[in-house]
């Protein structure tokens, strides 16, 4: 007969046994991801392993240098209210060995301001954003209309670091485009998931 004592210590185990399983799973994902110049990026899936027709991921940036870093992730509209990190890119590949490059989608137009997405990132820190792949689309290839469909996928982060330039930023912001911005290409751990049919 099971006491309920000995069923309070069995599920104290085995929450400790998933918590040691978890931040595992964690340092694997993260130790596959390459640092460029003091930023790592590491890319998770929110449920793992998980078959869903709209998986949902995480990337977080991390800084693993020895500097401080602002980083320029995009742009934003309505003062900041809405963001779109369109400095990130996807890079999937299907079973059949097709890659393909996904960019965000942003705004349908642009009638009021536009500002930079800016990040300072301290040493030791950490940000990090969703990404649905609804809001992806397949724009460089020309497949506006592609969907990913039933099967086994590879899914690859980019970051593109570029510096904002006079042109870009507002005339009561000048200064932002003063920042040492990190600038370069930094790629994520690669994932593996799959797309159900149902």
């Amino acid at each position: 007969m099971l006491t309920a004592k000995t069923f309070q210590s069995t599920l104290l185990l085995l929450l400790a046994v998933s918590s040691v399983l978890d931040v595992s799973a964690v340092q694997d994902v993260a130790q596959s991801a390459v640092s460029v110049n003091g930023i790592q990026i590491v890319l998770s899936q929110e449920t793992p392993g998980a078959s869903s027709k709209t998986p949902r991921f995480k990337l977080e940036f991390r800084n693993v240098g020895q500097n401080d870093l602002i980083l320029n992730l995009g742009m934003m509209l309505a003062n900041g209210r809405r963001q779109y990190p369109t400095a990130v890119i996807l890079n999937i590949t299907d079973a059949q060995g097709v890659h393909r490059r996904f960019d965000l989608i942003g705004p349908g137009g642009i009638a009021g301001r536009v500002d930079p997405f800016v990040l300072p990132l301290p040493v030791g820190g950490t940000f990090s954003i969703p990404l649905d792949l609804s809001k992806y689309w397949a724009a460089p290839s020309k497949e506006f209309d592609y969907k990913l469909t039933p099967g086994t996928y590879w899914i690859e982060a980019e970051f593109l670091g570029k510096s904002v330039s006079e042109r870009d930023a507002n005339i009561d912001s000048k200064n932002v485009a003063l920042f040492p911005y990190w600038e370069g290409s930094a790629n994520s751990n690669e994932l593996h998931f799959d797309i159900s049919s149902h």
